[in-house]
């Protein structure tokens, strides 16, 4: 059964916690998902003889987009 009820509009959202800048402070899982996209990265790169300059700095980026 659906319960709704009437807000005032006024809502407490807790602050969306950034990852620090430095990886080694990550929280374990945020690290383990670097680390897993990293190799998926490089593996994909090695395949496809590309270079794998850019990899480290892409899975950062997308783990802290979505984390």
């Amino acid at each position: 059964m659906e319960t709704i009820t009437q807000s005032n509009g006024t809502h407490s959202f807790r602050p969306v916690e950034a990852l620090p800048s430095d990886r080694s402070k990550w929280p374990e899982n945020a690290g383990k998902a670097y680390i897993h996209l990293l190799r998926e990265l490089n593996q994909w790169s090695r395949e496809h003889d590309c270079s794998m300059t850019t990899n480290s700095w892409i899975a950062e980026e997308a783990v802290r987009q979505s984390w």
